[in-house]
């Protein structure tokens, strides 16, 4: 069974290498985000079971979203379309999860769902939750295992 800090450690490296090099954006762990301001951010669901069974979710502060999806995109932020920041956020959470399951779960075959859009990014029980601090903004990420 994974620990909370294995999983924690997991997640932070996948995090860092997918912002790092699909964003050329630096992230380093931060303090976790009130309720309040998690409930401003975007978030994404996907769900995911194989080896382990369970949901991650990851929320973007919204210039932080827009700023990822420019570079992604290689477009300037204002040329960006709210429907591509979404696009964007999906496959970022989806490149996160699978690459910290793919650290946890190394020999097992997981299956991810579909990334969705949340509405409530602070709605998040039971969820081990780690943040970080981009120049652009924060992200903040959430995982259960069922």
């Amino acid at each position: 069974m994974i620990t909370p800090a294995e999983l924690t450690t997991s997640i932070a490296g996948a995090a860092g290498s997918v912002l790092e090099t699909m964003f050329f954006a630096e992230a380093e762990p931060g303090a976790p985000v009130p309720d309040e301001q998690r409930s401003r951010m975007t978030a994404v669901r996907i769900c995911f079971d194989g080896g382990l069974r369970g949901e991650f979710r990851i929320a973007f502060e919204p210039h932080l979203a827009r700023a990822l999806a420019a570079a992604f995109l290689g477009l300037d932020e204002g040329e960006v379309a709210e429907e591509e920041v979404n696009q964007v956020l999906c496959e970022t959470a989806n490149m996160i999860c699978g690459a910290a399951l793919s650290r946890i779960e190394s020999d097992e075959h997981m299956r991810l769902d579909m990334p969705v859009l949340v509405d409530d990014a602070a709605d998040c029980p039971g969820f081990l939750q780690a943040c970080f601090v981009t120049p652009e903004g924060v992200l903040c990420t959430g995982v259960r295992i069922d």
